[in-house]
C-alpha cells in the first residue's frame, strides 16, 4: 500500500486498486480502478476539489433520494402551499420513489434520469409534473452540497403536453345542468359567469357579492382536508369579476329565496352543509352521461366562459388574466378556443380590407 500527504492506494486481490482518504475522522473509498496512477488521479482531483470548497462528502451522497426527498418537503413546507406538497407527494409515490426511492442520491445519473423519463412517455402530463418535482429535490441536494451536478438535464422538459379539449359550447352547458339537482344549478351558473373553480364556487360566502355592481369577490376555495375547510385561493390572491348576465340573475335570485348571514356560505348541500366540490363533481358527472356528453369535464365551464369574453371583441389579454384569474399570460391562453364559426368572422373581416 503506497501513501503520500493525501489519501492512500492499495492493491486489492482482484488485481484492482482502491483509493482512499479521509474524511470526517474516517477513511472512505474513492472507488476502484484499473492501474495504480489512475487511483492516484482521483485522489488528487478530490484534494483539489477540497481545496476549492467543491468537494461533495461521500457519506452524504449515501442518503437515499427517499430520505433526502423527505427532507426538502420537510425544508419547503413552510413556503408552500398544501396542494402544492400534496401534489409533490402524490408524484413522488407515483413516479419517483418507485424508481429512485432507495438510490443514493449521489448514484443517480443523467442516464438513470433519461431511462425513467422514456419509460413513462405513455403518461405525459404527470410524468412532466414529477420531473418538476424531482428537478427541485436534486437542486437542493447541490444546493446542500450532496453531490456537484443535477442529473436532471432533460431537454424541453416544461413543454405543453396536455391533450387538447373538446370544444364545448353554452348549449352544451345548459343541457347538462338540466339533468343536475335544482339547488346546484345557482352554484353551477355562477362558476360560469364568474370563470370559476369548484373549490371556489363551493369557498363563497353571502357578503362576497355585490348587487349593486354585480360584482363577485373570491376570496378564498374549499379545500377539502385538514381541520378547516376554507383556504386562499389557488393564486393566493383575491379576484374581483362582474358576473356575467346568466350568473348574476341566477345567484341574485338565489339571495332573494334565501337567508343567512353574510359570512355564512352562499350555496349548502341538501344537509344544510357548505356545498363540496366532491358533491358537485358527483352530480356532474351523472349529469353529463344524462346528457350524452361523456367527455364533459365540469373545469370545461371556465373554458366557454373566456371564450365567450374574448370572442367578444373588446377583451384584452390582461381583461382576460383578471377575468380567469391567472398570474400569467401563458396561464390564460391555454383557456382559449378559437371556434370554426369566429374563424369565419375573422377571414371575412380581413376579406372586406383586401
Amino acid at each position: 500500500m503506497q501513501k503520500s500527504t493525501f489519501g492512500s492506494v492499495r492493491k486489492l486481490k482482484s488485481g484492482r486498486f482502491q483509493a482512499r482518504f479521509l474524511e470526517g475522522g474516517k477513511h472512505v473509498s474513492a472507488g476502484t480502478f484499473a492501474t495504480a496512477k489512475e487511483a492516484w488521479k482521483a485522489l488528487a482531483a478530490i484534494q483539489t476539489d477540497i481545496d476549492r470548497g467543491e468537494h461533495v462528502e461521500v457519506e452524504k451522497g449515501r442518503l437515499t433520494f427517499a430520505e433526502h426527498a423527505q427532507n426538502v418537503l420537510e425544508h419547503r413546507r413552510g413556503d408552500l402551499r398544501d396542494s402544492t406538497v400534496r401534489n409533490w407527494q402524490q408524484s413522488l409515490r407515483a413516479q419517483l420513489l418507485p424508481t429512485f426511492g432507495r438510490m443514493a442520491v449521489a448514484d443517480i445519473t443523467v442516464g438513470d434520469v433519461d431511462r425513467w423519463w422514456a419509460a413513462f412517455k405513455h403518461k405525459a402530463p404527470s410524468r412532466r409534473n414529477s420531473y418538476f418535482v424531482m428537478a427541485n429535490i436534486m437542486r437542493y441536494a447541490v444546493r446542500w452540497q450532496i453531490i456537484k451536478s443535477s442529473p436532471c438535464v432533460i431537454e424541453n422538459a416544461g413543454r405543453d403536453v396536455s391533450t387538447k379539449r373538446p370544444d364545448f359550447t353554452v348549449d352544451d352547458f345548459r343541457a347538462v345542468v338540466a339533468h343536475m339537482p335544482l339547488f346546484m344549478g345557482p352554484a353551477l351558473w355562477t362558476m360560469f359567469a364568474a370563470h370559476l373553480r369548484v373549490s371556489e364556487v363551493c369557498g363563497i360566502n353571502r357578503e362576497d357579492y355585490d348587487r349593486a355592481t354585480g360584482i363577485l369577490h373570491v376570496r378564498r376555495q374549499y379545500v377539502s382536508h385538514g381541520p378547516r375547510s376554507l383556504g386562499p385561493t389557488k393564486t393566493g390572491a383575491v379576484k374581483k369579476v362582474r358576473l356575467l348576465a346568466p350568473g348574476r340573475a341566477a345567484l341574485e335570485a338565489h339571495l332573494d329565496s334565501t337567508e343567512g348571514q353574510g359570512w355564512q356560505a352562499m350555496f349548502h348541500g341538501p344537509r344544510g352543509h357548505r356545498m363540496n366540490p366532491r358533491s358537485i363533481q358527483d352530480a356532474w358527472e351523472q349529469a353529463r352521461e344524462a346528457a350524452g356528453l361523456p367527455n364533459f369535464h365540469v373545469h370545461d365551464a371556465r373554458h366557454i366562459g373566456l371564450t365567450l369574453v374574448a370572442q367578444s371583441g373588446v377583451a384584452s389579454l390582461r381583461d382576460l388574466m383578471a377575468r380567469g384569474g391567472h398570474t400569467t399570460a401563458s396561464a390564460a391562453i391555454r383557456y382559449l378556443h378559437s371556434s370554426a364559426e369566429q374563424d369565419a368572422k375573422v377571414a371575412a373581416a380581413t376579406d372586406a380590407l383586401l
